[in-house]
């Protein structure tokens, strides 16, 4: 039996090969993140714990087009690269945030705060299993789970837990809507507005994470920037769609017609 492990075939060189490889290394690197930042959580050390999530976010930015760039595919054809990618995903943007959002009182530290996140992984487990989770344009369909995002964001915000709660489960089901939101290194509707929103919001968090335990101004109001874009642009974007729907309809209703006036 062929091994992933060992190389063989003419087509690609063992440099080649190698490459590949480190690439999937490189992706695997992002659950040894999400190890260290469930560490954190577990001793009570928010700050880190952030840093580490934002570096799982900056893992699964980049291994994407690394890996199309060097056809990782190809040259390790017996590892699935999107099947790693989601079940590091999972672990990443839902579980340890998960943790992270009891134990630092995103949501109430009780029954009805582990039910809130109850809904959250389930919900968040049917959207990773979705085919149609991204459009031709790379634009998630729903909210995709990037609560890696959302659960830093709200702490320090210093967001009431009720309404961490209710923020948790409007977005829980917004995952299994068709709401458009920007894959934010590949979508190229409103690109440059969008890296701008992108380098503000990610930012705020890294700036916070970093000043911790204080909660300066200045870190909220970027925060509430880069959020009130990204709502803005989800709507915009949603807007745009429905009016390319309406347009395709009036077409299509107008041929037959069209067709029955040339006959």
């Amino acid at each position: 039996m062929t091994s992933p492990f060992r190389h063989s075939g003419d087509e690609f060189s063992p440099g080649q090969w190698g490459s590949a490889w480190l690439v999937h290394t490189f992706t695997t690197l992002g659950i040894v993140a999400a190890m260290l930042a469930l560490r954190d959580v577990l001793v009570g050390r928010p700050g880190p714990a952030i840093i580490w999530l934002l570096i799982t976010l900056l893992i699964d930015g980049v291994d994407g087009p690394i890996a199309r760039a060097l056809q990782v595919e190809r040259r390790v054809p017996l590892i699935d690269g999107f099947l790693l990618d989601l079940i590091i995903d999972y672990v990443t943007c839902v579980i340890v945030p998960a943790c992270f959002m009891y134990q630092f009182a995103v949501v109430p530290q009780n029954n009805y705060g582990i039910a809130v996140l109850c809904v959250m992984v389930f919900t968040s487990a049917i959207w990773f299993a979705r085919k149609d989770m991204m459009t031709d344009d790379n634009w998630f369909r729903g909210f995709p789970a990037a609560w890696n995002i959302v659960g830093p964001l709200l702490y320090l915000m210093e967001a009431r837990t009720v309404v961490g709660a209710i923020i948790t489960l409007v977005l829980s089901v917004l995952t299994l809507s068709n709401m458009p939101y920007p894959h934010i290194a590949r979508a190229k509707f409103m690109r440059p507005y969008t890296l701008v929103g992108a380098v503000v919001w990610i930012g705020g968090v890294a700036l916070g994470a970093f000043a911790l335990p204080h909660h300066h101004l200045y870190v909220k109001i970027m925060l509430y920037a880069g959020s009130a874009y990204f709502v803005l642009l989800a709507a915009i974007r949603a807007l745009h769609d429905r009016r390319q729907r309406q347009r395709g309809a009036a077409v299509a209703a107008a041929q037959p017609a069209s067709t029955a006036e040339a006959r």
